[in-house]
């Protein structure tokens, strides 16, 4: 699979214009997938509890197992960039009349209902043409863009607790090797 670099995301996220109507929501949402490699369906089904107290973003998703694969609960971070995507998400529901009660979605249509796998498969498609992108982008190879910016970071064995896969072979079958990281690795060989 290839994924998209990260010109090729920058071009995704300018393609989408923000003073449409669900613009902005979508922006942000796109960022906030970047950066915490939720699954689609865990994505769809976040209310705003999971990722706001007190009308504050959380610093950590403890994300439920009834909303994860194989029913298995996981933590991950937010950090800055995932928190103000989520400030903005909030801040956009608010203005346009659509709720930000806890018990709400947080990703919500014009018809105030939650937003659908299907409906956030899309969106990316369409902003991935309006971008003209030769590289299919979808939510799934956003979240292995992530996984290969947390190895480029940390390590594969965090990359599989962030993504909460079980098996490592699976989160190494996730992160996608550059030429400049190949390049760094040799150069790091003495």
């Amino acid at each position: 699979m290839r994924i998209p670099n990260n010109l090729q995301t920058y071009r995704l996220l300018g393609a989408i214009n923000l003073s449409s109507p669900f613009g902005l929501r979508d922006h942000r949402m796109i960022i906030f997938t970047l950066h915490t490699g939720l699954r689609v369906s865990e994505l769809s089904f976040l209310d705003v509890h999971h990722v706001f107290r007190d009308g504050l973003p959380r610093g950590v998703l403890d994300l439920p197992a009834s909303l994860a694969k194989l029913h298995k609960s996981r933590q991950i971070p937010l950090n800055a960039p995932a928190q103000r995507a989520l400030g903005d998400i909030l801040a956009f529901n608010r203005s346009r009349g659509l709720s930000v009660d806890p018990s709400a979605p947080l990703l919500q249509n014009r018809h105030h209902r939650r937003l659908t796998v299907r409906g956030i498969q899309r969106l990316v498609q369409h902003y991935r043409e309006l971008a003209h992108l030769d590289v299919k982008v979808t939510p799934h190879s956003l979240r292995h863009v992530f996984a290969t910016n947390v190895v480029r970071a940390t390590n594969v064995r965090a990359a599989q607790m962030l993504l909460g896969q079980v098996d490592i072979r699976t989160t190494q079958r996730y992160t996608h090797p550059d030429l400049d990281d190949l390049t760094a690795a040799v150069a790091a060989i003495e």
